[in-house]
C-alpha cells in the first residue's frame, strides 16, 4: 500500500529518521539505505509484532511530492499449493502461522499510517513554528 502528500514541504531525511525510531519503539530490527529517490526501511523480527516476513518502507519522491510504501516481503517459502492439501499433509500448523503473521501484518499497517500521520503533522509543525522564529 502507498500513500503520496502533495505541497507538504517535508524534509525526507527527517521523516526517515522518525520513522526509524518509531520501528524501533515497536522492536523491530532495521536496515535502512540511502538510494537515489528516497529511503528505504527493511523491518522485521519484531518482539512486539509477531509478523514471519520483512517489511518494506520506501520513502521516496521531494519535500513537495512525497510517496511513502509499505509491503510485507517475501523472508520465508509461501505454500506452494492449495490450504486445503496444506492441511491433508499436516501443514495445516504452518497455514494457521502464515494466517496469523498476515492478520497482524494488516494490524501493524493500520497502525503504521495512523503513527506516519502524526508524524507529519508533527514535522509541519516544526516547520511552522521555525518559519515564524526566522521573520
Amino acid at each position: 500500500m502507498q500513500k503520496n502528500w502533495i505541497n507538504q514541504s517535508i524534509n525526507l531525511e527527517t521523516l526517515t529518521e522518525k520513522i526509524v525510531k518509531f520501528l524501533e519503539k515497536e522492536k523491530f530490527d532495521l536496515t535502512v539505505f540511502k538510494e537515489e529517490k528516497g529511503y528505504s526501511i527493511i523491518a522485521n523480527n519484531s518482539l512486539k509484532h509477531k509478523i514471519d516476513e520483512d517489511i518494506t518502507i520506501q520513502i521516496y519522491g521531494d519535500p513537495n511530492n512525497l510517496t511513502i510504501k509499505i509491503e510485507e516481503g517475501d523472508r520465508k517459502e509461501r505454500f506452494a499449493f492449495s490450504p486445503l492439501l496444506a492441511t491433508m499433509f499436516g501443514g495445516g500448523y504452518f497455514l494457521l502461522k502464515k494466517l496469523k503473521s498476515n492478520e497482524e501484518y494488516i494490524k501493524f499497517t493500520k497502525y503504521f499510517w495512523q503513527n506516519i500521520n502524526r508524524i507529519l503533522a508533527e514535522i509541519r509543525n516544526d516547520n511552522i513554528i521555525y518559519r515564524k522564529g526566522e521573520g
